[in-house]
């Protein structure tokens, strides 16, 4: 039997070896990142104080604190894993484009809490999932989507009368409930009321549980693990509302028929049989599909209103825009994909807020193999951490006033077309970005037609955080009055 210095001994020998195999097993990792700029290894002490200890509005800050502007990209290590930093849109550009980069790295996306979604799969499943979810994206499905999101848009601004001239109130109230309307009605076939609904206050707050989880998912710590904790507990809840909502939308799907239906929408598709989707396929694909509509168009279209409402001159061009088309066109005319190419100025001013604040300010790629990235060669299964945030904010790209909000600088296109990705890019791009992009600008356009907006809050005052996806600390408080 070991005395307490035998076991000691012991436990110090095991150790060693085991980091000498380690150290051996990723030798061609160590002589390739000593070629790489950046910083040294981390110990294992700094590495956890750098999980831990970071305030989640400090996430953005501390990640752009590691980066040497000087090179297109920067090395740190997090325990035994190396990570490569980059804001250089050349180098992101090629990332998204190469099949080597295809793949999301475990250590950040285990943190999303299932393992089935487009945004967490790898490889042959994703490509699978990808081409069988496109069917629900195309341009025909994307044909019969203004009149929804029209309907949905008008319904929510009749809302607005409850708080117009009453002071400043929390837009994320009223566009949150648009926002899964329409992706309810347009794409699972199922609608109910979802103002204050238990699902949206799912939504509301899974970014929040997923990014305090992620500390642990990077731990390889399981989430049925932690259930005893505070955040397991939170955590729970938040898959019990998805749980309940998503059995009711297979539910309601399997007791009607839509097989008459001319194309199929995105529940239709996942239900089919051909597609051969598990229980568990269906449930963590609703689940990233409904959150992708959930977080971009909610969050922008509210940080857009924000915006307006502190630049009153670029809302008074908006809505004369807006006052312009309708001049010429019958005031009752319906929503279309080539109606909505009548309003350049608006999709500007979407632009330049996803540009300011890119709703996934951080994304990640994993390397399948050893591959040279514009001359910097980066080894097999190393995370190539992309700061969407920092490119778009990059003076290089955008001129000395990046750090404002001024759609007239896409007046004339973009310079630097690649250092705009705000949906990413490559054959990994958001399946739905033409979605968003539809039903931001019917909402906005319906918006404006009805109100304007004020926001008392300086821009320069904005204070952010990462959690999922970008958000503003302090909310999305504006006030609305009747246009005149």
């Amino acid at each position: 039997m070991f005395d307490i210095l035998s076991f000691t001994i012991f436990c110090a020998v095991s150790a060693i070896a085991y980091y000498f195999v380690i150290r051996d097993r990723n030798q061609r990792v160590y002589e390739l990142a000593a070629k790489l700029p950046g910083h040294d290894k981390f110990t294992l002490l700094q590495s956890f104080l750098l999980i831990l200890k970071t305030p989640r509005k400090d996430y953005i800050s501390k990640v752009l604190g590691y980066m040497r502007n000087e090179y297109p990209v920067t090395k740190i290590w997090l325990f035994n894993n190396l990570l490569v930093l980059t804001k250089d849109a050349d180098f992101i550009n090629k990332v998204f484009n190469m099949h080597q980069t295809y793949n999301k790295p475990d250590i950040f996306y285990k943190g999303f809490m299932t393992s089935k979604g487009l945004i967490t799969l790898a490889g042959s499943e994703h490509k699978r999932h990808r081409k069988v979810l496109n069917k629900a994206f195309t341009s025909k499905m994307m044909q019969r989507l203004p009149e929804i999101f029209d309907e949905k848009a008008k319904k929510i601004i009749g809302n607005l009368c409850e708080v117009e001239d009453r002071g400043e109130f929390e837009l994320l109230n009223y566009i949150g409930p648009f926002s899964l309307e329409t992706f309810g009605k347009s794409n699972l076939n199922y609608e109910i009321d979802y103002h204050r609904s238990e699902i949206l206050d799912a939504y509301d707050r899974y970014s929040s549980v997923a990014v305090d989880y992620l500390p642990y998912s990077m731990m390889s710590i399981s989430k049925n693990l932690i259930t005893p904790t505070k955040l397991g507990q939170r955590i729970q809840d938040v898959f019990q509302k998805f749980d309940n909502y998503f059995d009711n939308v297979i539910k309601s799907n399997n007791q009607n028929n839509n097989n008459n239906m001319l194309e199929s929408t995105a529940i239709d598709i996942l239900l089919d049989p051909k597609n051969e989707f598990t229980e568990e396929e269906i449930k963590d694909e609703l689940i990233m599909m409904l959150l992708g509509a959930f977080e971009t168009s909610t969050r922008i279209i509210s940080m857009t209103l924000m915006m307006l409402g502190m630049h009153k001159d670029i809302q008074h061009k908006l809505i004369k825009e807006i006052e312009e088309v309708y001049n010429l066109e019958d005031t009752n005319a319906k929503f279309s994909a080539d109606f909505l190419q009548k309003f350049p100025y608006l999709e500007m001013v979407i632009k330049e807020t996803m540009r300011l604040f890119a709703v996934v300010p951080l994304v990640a790629r994993e390397t399948s193999e050893e591959v040279d990235i514009n001359g910097f060669l980066i080894p097999k299964n190393t995370t190539i951490l992309i700061s969407i945030y920092a490119m778009q904010r990059d003076e290089k790209y955008w001129g000395s006033d990046a750090h404002l909000f001024k759609p007239e600088r896409l007046e004339n296109g973009m310079e630097f077309p690649h250092a705009w990705a705000p949906f990413t890019g490559g054959s990994r791009i958001c399946i739905g970005y033409r979605y968003a992009m539809m039903a931001m600008k019917v909402f906005l356009i319906n918006f404006f037609r009805t109100y304007t907006v004020n926001c008392s809050q300086k821009f320069e005052d904005i204070e952010s955080e990462m959690t999922m996806t970008l958000n503003f600390l302090t909310g999305y408080k504006v006030s609305i009055h009747k246009n005149q």
